[in-house]
């Protein structure tokens, strides 16, 4: 018993880097924020609309996008703004009413969905809704746009 109790650990102990779902992405939550350094930078704005918690094409766009070196890269060439509606995870007020702010002035459809703006917030630049399981390349291609369209 003592050894099965041991290797299980073992087991469980190798497999936890593999379920590691750190990424080198910087999302930001506040959208003034995002704004005052998109500004200072000269990079749009590139909002996600999700339910991280419940939708399970955003569930699959964190696990596999959110992994994919071409986008790391792009991604650093924007600000990011995750606007996440969970359901079981706790939001404080604040953020949640922002949220739905933000929601209200930029996209009123599902999830998950990018959603670019001017530096300033002003101009929507663009939009892509849902995710193709294991395909990132229409999203890269929708985060190489988005970024030349600012670049101009």
């Amino acid at each position: 018993m003592k050894k099965l109790f041991l290797l299980t650990l073992f087991l469980t102990w190798s497999l936890l880097p593999a379920q590691e779902t750190h990424t080198d992405l910087n999302w930001l939550t506040d959208f003034e924020q995002a704004k005052t350094i998109a500004q200072k930078e000269h990079k749009p704005i590139i909002m996600l609309f999700t339910g991280s918690d419940w939708c399970p094409p955003c569930k699959a766009m964190h696990r596999d996008l959110f992994h994919n070196e071409e986008f790391i890269d792009l991604a650093g060439k924007v600000v990011l703004v995750m606007v996440d509606f969970p359901r079981r995870k706790p939001m404080s007020k604040e953020q949640r009413a922002q949220n739905y702010k933000l929601a209200g002035l930029y996209h009123k459809g599902g999830v998950p969905t990018f959603v670019a703006v001017s530096p300033d917030g002003k101009k929507v630049l663009g939009k892509i809704s849902g995710y193709r399981y294991g395909e990132p390349d229409r999203d890269i291609a929708f985060f190489k746009r988005m970024i030349g369209l600012v670049k101009k």
